[in-house]
Formats: structure tokens, sequence, C-alpha cells
């Protein structure tokens, strides 16, 4: 189980992954809105200590700015293998799914251009690291992002929503 609370990212998620031009979060773009959430994973596939699949389902509130609530469900690729693994568990992990939200909030309606979608993609990487001498506790850094990508598949909403986050995961 992860819970996890973070703020409204207004930077493009490909400037932040893929043109470099706002790699670093100090450089983001925070918006007014925040949100706090909670989700259940359990993995499904795994190959030793390399890497795992996971599947999870998860909900979240948005407030501020935003106000509507996410459900999500995806499948993760997990990869736990760093050669500093034996001093900190570190893994870094990639999410596909659908997330379903409340309402389209006229933020995401100009990002989109128009297009207006309840249901859209649901991409999520993120970051763990957690204590050797605790191992069912991992801290979170994700960035919880839903959109209609470039492709706009979903009622043609290209556009989305998306947080920086960080949380703490528990494992049983």
């Amino acid at each position: 189980m992860t819970g996890f609370a973070g703020a409204l990212v207004q930077s493009s998620m490909t400037s932040i992954y893929v043109s470099g031009t706002n790699i670093s979060p100090t450089r983001w773009n925070f918006g007014s809105s925040g949100i706090v959430g909670a989700s259940f994973s359990r993995e499904v596939l795994t190959y030793g200590t390399l890497w795992a699949f996971e599947t999870e389902a998860g909900v979240a509130q948005r407030f501020g700015r935003l106000d509507e609530t996410e459900v999500w469900s995806a499948l993760y690729f997990r990869w736990k293998s760093f050669p500093w693994s034996d001093r900190l568990r570190t893994s870094v992990a990639v999410s596909t799914g659908l997330n379903w939200a409340s309402d389209v909030p006229r933020y995401e309606l100009e990002k989109s251009r128009g297009g207006r979608s309840q249901v859209l993609h649901y991409l999520s990487p993120e970051v763990t690291f957690g204590s050797i001498d605790h191992p069912n506790f991992d801290l979170v850094f994700r960035f919880h992002h839903r959109s209609g990508g470039k492709l706009a598949v979903f009622d043609n909403a290209s556009g989305g929503v998306q947080y920086g986050t960080v949380g703490l995961r528990y494992r049983w």
C-alpha cells in the first residue's frame, strides 16, 4: 500500500523527460492544486532480484484549483537491481494503465484544445528508496500523470493533469 501527496506540475512531461529543458524538479512550473491518494499494488511476475511486473489500483482526491476524484488501474515494470542495492534498496518503475476522473476540469480542456474524456491514459514513472534494515518500507517519488497522449486517442483529448508526488509504501 502506498500513500502519497503532491502538487500540480504545469511543465509538460515532454519538457521534463524528453527534451531535457526542465529535468530538475526545482525548475518545474507548479500550479495551485494538490493531490492526496492511496494505491494498492502486487508483484505478479518477478525475475529474481532484477525486475518485476506489478499491478496497481488507486484512488486520489485533487484539491485547490482542481477538485476531481481519480481512480486508476495500471501495470508497472520495476527495475530493482543497482550496484548500491546492498546498502540502499532502490527501484525505478514506469506504468501504463487507465485513469478515470470524476469530471473533466477546464484545465484539461484548455490543454486538449477542446477534446474531452473522463478516461485517459495513466503513465506514472517513479523512483523508490528503502533502508536495508526496514525492508517493508519505501520512500516513493512518483510523477502521477494522466493524458490522452500525443495521438489523442481518448475522444481527441491530448492534454491532462499531472502531479509531482512523494509518498510512503508499505509491503507485506
